[in-house]
């Protein structure tokens, strides 16, 4: 039975919340979406989960919480999608098992929702270590923007999506997310959406986003890759919704974050950096892909400390990331 006290009225949220093997964390995370004060129901997405994580949220005495089953091996969108096909709400939201919501967060969004009609609500997050210790605001690296974002959005992810409260009209309207990605989903979800709907943002840190070397974004090579093929899909499919143009420079500027980040791995990554050169250039064009590859520099000199602790908190094993 809920004892949270909530507030009355306002549309029903679908919290959604996928997990495999999320100790020992889930629990803390499960407990911050309850104890937010708009009405909602938490969707839990059990993976074939061994370490316990079901029995934890199982244990948590609250009619808000709706167990769902998905086969071991179920990437996160598709068990986000199936969430989504069985959630009650108007609205969803979506919440990683090791990362935390500030108790205001439903409520704060809903009012933003509401005052600027926008079908997607988003905010900062304050990126933490795996001891809980704040290593700084996840923005600062990127160059948020509201409204109409398409453009943006071409350029880099400042969308993060344990932030994102949406309209589930809106989310069903592109197909929810797609189910050939497994860290990347997000990304292509987000562009898509940008195309029929305006975006509002919360500048406040609604999450803390942990960083630790579970991270599905620890593995940059499979995100960077990932990022590469939404580009692709994106100039077979909707080249002319987006501009040939535009999603050519796109990917070139993902290709250029990729080099760099191999010439930062050592000498026995220079090789496969050199290639990602080539396709740079090759994707945008000579010119085009100068011009990029200064962009991807500026990027990447947003906030160096921040990414710098970012990787240490992956630990020895952490790859680096595109997150």
């Amino acid at each position: 039975m809920s004892t949270t006290p909530r507030i009355l009225g306002g549309p029903l949220v679908s919290v959604i919340m996928p997990c495999r093997n999320g100790m020992p964390f889930v629990g803390h995370a499960v407990e911050r979406v309850l104890a937010q004060k708009a009405p909602l129901e938490l969707l839990f997405v059990n993976v074939g989960s061994t370490d316990g994580s079901l029995q934890e949220v199982s244990s948590i005495a609250d009619d808000r919480i709706r167990v769902i089953e998905a086969p071991a091996g179920t990437a996160p969108g598709p068990a986000r999608n199936l969430a989504a096909q069985r959630a009650n709400g108007d609205v969803l939201a979506f919440a990683d098992a090791d990362d935390l919501w500030r108790p205001d967060k439903l409520e704060r969004q809903l009012r933003l929702r509401s005052d600027t009609g926008a079908a997607l609500v988003y905010s900062d997050c304050r990126v933490i270590d795996g001891a809980g210790r704040s290593l700084g605001a996840y923005l600062s690296r990127h160059r948020p923007k509201e409204g109409t974002v398409t453009h943006r959005l071409l350029e880099e992810n400042f969308v993060p999506l344990s932030t994102v409260l949406v309209d589930r009209a809106a989310f069903e309207c592109v197909g929810g997310f797609h189910e050939g990605f497994r860290v990347a989903c997000d990304y292509l979800f987000a562009i898509r959406l940008s195309l029929r709907a305006t975006f509002a943002l919360d500048p406040e840190t609604l999450v803390d986003y942990r960083v630790h070397d579970g991270n599905l974004t620890a593995d940059f090579r499979r995100t960077y890759a990932e990022n590469v093929r939404v580009f692709d899909l994106l100039l077979a499919d909707d080249a002319a919704s987006f501009g040939a143009a535009s999603l050519r420079r796109g990917r070139s500027l993902v290709l250029w974050r990729w080099a760099i980040r191999e010439g930062m791995a050592g000498p026995a990554a220079w090789t496969e950096a050199w290639q990602r050169v080539g396709e740079a250039l090759r994707s945008a064009g000579l010119v085009t892909g100068a011009a990029t590859f200064a962009s991807a520099v500026r990027g990447g000199l947003r906030n160096v400390p921040l990414r710098i602790r970012m990787a240490r908190a992956r630990g020895s094993n952490a790859r680096g990331s595109n997150g």
